[in-house]
C-alpha cells in the first residue's frame, strides 16, 4: 500500500510552527509522502492593502514533503449552502489537479477543515479529522448553525476524530457522533527549556510578556489596566496584531515587538517576571488549548490567565476579573523562585512535541497499516 498523506490545513505553511506543521513534517520524516495544503483564501482578501498575491504552486520543501500554496475560493462558503457547494468543487478540483503532477494518490486525508465533507469523501481515502478550535464561534461571514452541520457531517465520515486537551471541545465532537481521541497541544521542549543550562546565571527583568495573536479575543482593556497599575514593569507584546492597538501603545511601559521566531522570543521569556494569557471569555476561548501555555511553562515562567480553555487543569494562576488578574500577577511574581521555575519546566516535558508526534504516528500507522 502507498503511504501518501494529504494534510488539509487551516493555516498557511510557514506562518508559525503550528500543530499542523509539526504533525505533517514528522510523518514525512517517518516513511510517508506528505502534501500540505495551505488554507485557501477568499477573493475578499484582495481588498486588503497588505494582502500579498501568490501564484498557486506545488512546492517541494524537503524530501517527501510538499506544500500546495494558498489559492482563492468564493466567500460565504461558511454561510450559504450554494456557495459551500461551489467552493467544495473548486477546492477538490484544484487540489487533485496538483496532486496529479506528482502522481500522488492519498490513502489518508488528515484534515483541520470541516467545511467540505463531500470533498473528503471524494478523495476515496481514510480520514482523520483533528479539531483544534470551535469553528462555529469564529466571527466573520459565517452561519454558526450551518458550520456546526458541516462539522457534524465531517465527524460522521471520519475514521478517526482527534481533538486537543479541551473538555468542552471533546463534548461537542462526541455529541456529533464520535468520541475523539484527546491529544493536547505541545511544546518544542528542547528549545524552550534550554534556559535550564544557564539557570544559575539567569537575570530576571521586571517585564511582563505575552506571545501570540492579538485579535478580537485579546483583552486590550486588561492590558491597559495592568500597565497603569504596574508602571514599574514593562509589558512586552510579541506576535501579529489583527486589531488596532495604537491606543494601547500610548502607554509608556507597553512595547509591541511584532512577530518574532520562537528562537528569538524564547530568551525573552526566560528573563521575564511573568507571562500572561489576557483573553476575553467567550464561546471561542472557552474551547481553546493555548500553545503559549506550554511554551511559558517550559520556559519556567509563572503564568496568569483568564479562565479560558483548559488552563485551570495546568499549574497556572487563573483570574476572573481585571482586579483579580492584577493581584494574581503580583502574587505570581512574589512567589516565584528558580526552584519553582525548574519544577514548571519539568512538568512541561510531558507535553513535548516528540511525545505528541509519536501518538499521531501510532494512530496513522494503525489506520493505514
Amino acid at each position: 500500500m502507498t503511504k501518501d498523506v494529504l494534510f488539509l490545513s487551516s493555516n498557511r505553511y510557514g506562518d508559525f510552527p503550528s500543530r499542523k506543521t509539526r504533525f505533517s513534517k514528522y510523518l514525512s520524516e517517518n516513511g510517508f509522502r506528505v502534501v500540505y495544503v495551505d488554507s485557501p483564501h477568499t477573493y475578499l482578501a484582495y481588498l486588503k492593502k497588505d494582502f500579498k498575491v501568490e501564484k498557486i504552486r506545488l512546492e517541494k520543501v524537503s524530501e517527501n514533503f510538499y506544500v500546495l500554496r494558498t489559492f482563492p475560493i468564493l466567500p460565504f462558503f461558511k454561510k450559504y449552502p450554494l456557495f459551500n457547494k461551489l467552493d467544495e468543487e473548486i477546492y477538490f478540483r484544484i487540489i487533485t489537479s496538483y496532486l496529479n503532477e506528482i502522481s500522488f494518490k492519498p490513502n489518508l486525508v488528515f484534515t483541520y477543515i470541516p467545511f467540505f465533507p463531500q470533498a473528503l469523501k471524494r478523495f476515496g481515502a481514510k480520514v482523520i479529522y483533528d479539531c483544534v478550535d470551535d469553528h462555529a464561534s469564529f466571527g466573520g461571514l459565517i452561519n454558526p448553525q450551518f458550520v456546526n452541520e458541516l462539522e457534524r457531517r465531517t465527524v460522521k465520515i471520519s475514521d478517526v476524530v482527534i481533538t486537543t486537551g479541551n473538555s468542552l471541545l471533546k463534548e461537542k465532537l462526541t455529541a456529533f457522533g464520535k468520541a475523539p481521541i484527546q491529544i493536547p497541544n505541545g511544546v518544542d521542549y528542547a528549545l524552550f527549556s534550554k534556559w535550564l543550562e544557564i539557570k544559575d546565571a539567569l537575570k530576571i527583568k521586571k517585564q511582563i510578556v505575552y506571545v501570540g495573536a492579538i485579535s478580537s479575543w485579546f483583552d486590550l482593556e486588561l492590558i491597559k489596566f495592568l500597565s497603569e497599575h504596574l508602571s514599574d514593569f514593562e509589558i512586552l507584546l510579541i506576535g501579529f496584531a489583527s486589531v488596532d492597538i495604537s491606543a494601547l501603545l500610548t502607554g509608556k511601559n507597553i512595547k509591541f515587538l511584532g512577530k518574532l521566531t520562537q528562537e528569538s522570543f524564547a530568551p525573552i521569556l526566560w528573563e521575564s517576571s511573568v507571562a500572561i494569557i489576557p483573553f476575553k471569555l467567550n464561546d471561542l476561548t472557552k474551547k481553546i488549548d493555548p500553545l503559549k501555555a506550554y511554551e511559558y511553562l517550559a520556559s519556567g515562567l509563572p503564568v496568569v490567565s483568564t479562565p479560558v480553555g483548559n488552563v485551570s487543569s495546568l499549574p497556572i494562576y487563573v483570574a476572573q476579573t481585571k482586579e483579580e488578574f492584577l493581584r494574581k500577577v503580583e502574587l505570581a511574581i512574589s512567589e516565584d523562585s528558580i526552584e519553582k521555575r525548574v519544577k514548571r519546566a519539568i512538568y512541561a516535558k510531558e507535553f513535548s512535541w516528540e511525545n505528541r508526534n509519536r501518538q499521531i504516528l501510532d494512530i496513522v500507522e494503525e489506520l493505514i497499516h
